[in-house]
């Protein structure tokens, strides 16, 4: 019994080393769920675990109090988390998209004016865009202080300004791509690398298109910045997987969402 006991705490601990956890915010989730999965076939005795989105700051926590192992933001670290002293890898760049659901084929741009006056009520029917687009419009958003909300309000003139928005608040990435992709008529915002797979309709920005030489190029300007953060020094396998990440097949795969691998 006692030998029993020795040996199943030892496979109990094998197992805990061979795993890591990665959690945090919604806007990487599918890119490092997609770079997990590339990892574990060339490593069947690892698993990398990637839990759904409790967000940057929720990662963060998360890493500081010893609950998982890596924590994936899409932000800096803030002034008042500096205080858990945690290291910070930024791995991409994606851009922040504004799509519509896929009925919605006329329309290939958007303008800044033309965006302010969507989200503060001002433009609400699709034909005030295009008189062969029918219905009313239905706004999606994210909440004050989400990653990809804040690269808004630093980057379009006034849309911080904006004293009611119109449409609803959706509190995860995951749960407005979903949304986004059965209604009809809808308009939102999303990090590329979450709807480059997607049927969603992707919109010109200004003009602008955002490719991957666009951003590059700093000519698109709504860029998100996905890192990842850990405590102390990484583990065995944490540094494995960030060293995946940074190879040349972990590059391909975060080019293949639309992002720009950083080394």
């Amino acid at each position: 019994m006692r030998l029993f006991i020795i040996i199943f705490f030892l496979f109990i601990n094998l197992q805990a080393n061979n795993s890591i956890t990665i959690c945090g915010t919604g806007d990487s989730q599918e890119l490092l769920e997609t770079l997990s999965f590339a990892y574990e076939k060339e490593h069947p005795d690892s698993k990398i675990i990637i839990p759904q989105s409790i967000g940057s700051g929720g990662g963060i926590k998360s890493v500081a109090f010893d609950r998982c192992d890596l924590g994936r933001i899409a932000r800096k670290i803030k002034h008042s988390e500096e205080q858990y002293n945690l290291n910070y890898l930024l791995f991409a760049k994606s851009a922040v998209v504004i799509v519509t659901n896929q009925n919605i084929k006329n329309i290939t741009n958007i303008t800044t004016k033309e965006f302010i006056n969507i989200f503060d009520g001002t433009i609400n029917k699709w034909n005030q865009l295009d008189n062969k687009t029918n219905g009313k419009i239905y706004v999606a958003r994210r909440e004050s202080g989400d990653s990809s909300t804040t690269v808004l309000e630093k980057n379009i003139k006034n849309f911080k300004k904006i004293k009611k928005l119109a449409g609803k608040v959706i509190f995860t990435t995951q749960e407005k791509l979903k949304i986004m992709c059965k209604y009809k008529n809808t308009i939102g915002y999303l990090p590329y690398s979450q709807v480059v797979h997607s049927k969603l309709h992707i919109l010109n920005f200004d003009g602008i298109k955002p490719t991957i030489e666009n951003i590059q190029e700093n000519r698109y300007k709504l860029i998100l910045p996905f890192g990842l953060v850990y405590k102390g020094k990484l583990n065995k396998l944490s540094q494995s997987f960030i060293n995946f990440i940074q190879s040349k097949d972990g590059e391909d795969i975060i080019l293949s969402h639309g992002s720009i691998p950083i080394k």
